[in-house]
């Protein structure tokens, strides 16, 4: 399982459609479109922020269909994208939760409990905590899955919360180039 195959488990089945025409616009060569269709993608995964620079990168380079896959999920609230050096993260995490029907008091207490950050480094607090909130979670029938990318930058994460079968049947068949199994 890659992260498309998760996506088609995780959308409905026109948002998956969506994606699957986002992708199809890259394979195609139709950068423009597909710019102009999905900027904050583009955005999110290359930190670009316009046309040019985006054709300018597709000359030489071809963006990478699981980051595109993981951008869309986050996009349409599904997930949420963690940079690796974030420094206070608790009201994304938080907030997050609270989106996704999750926010038991007991995971918002863990979160809030002290900032929660990102550094790559033996500083970083973020797996810990998350482990924490896991626990309280899971309780719920859920668990927050985490996937590290270092395709475009240094300890990216995709963050989504699944249903705790789901993640257990993610994990046992998880295959990527791409994105690690963080948490």
């Amino acid at each position: 399982m890659d992260m498309m195959e998760l996506a088609k488990l995780v959308l409905p089945p026109e948002e998956y459609g969506e994606l699957q025409e986002a992708v199809g616009l890259l394979e195609a060569g139709d950068f423009a479109a597909f710019y102009e269709k999905y900027p904050g993608i583009v955005l999110s995964v290359l930190f670009i922020d316009n046309l040019e620079e985006f054709l300018d990168f597709s000359k030489e380079n071809t963006l990478d269909r699981e980051c595109v896959c993981a951008a869309f999920l986050c996009g349409k609230g599904y997930g949420l994208s963690v940079g690796g050096y974030e420094d206070d993260l608790t009201q994304a995490l938080v907030g997050f939760l609270q989106g996704r029907g999750a926010a038991a008091p007991e995971a918002l207490e863990i979160l809030q409990r002290e900032r929660v950050y990102t550094d790559c480094g033996d500083f970083d607090n973020f797996k810990r905590t998350l482990s924490e909130v896991n626990q309280v979670l899971e309780g719920q029938g859920v668990r927050l899955a985490v996937w590290e990318d270092f395709v475009y930058c240094d300890c990216e994460y995709t963050l989504l919360l699944l249903d705790r079968a789901l993640a257990a049947r993610v994990y046992a068949e998880w295959e990527s180039e791409n994105f690690m199994i963080y948490l």
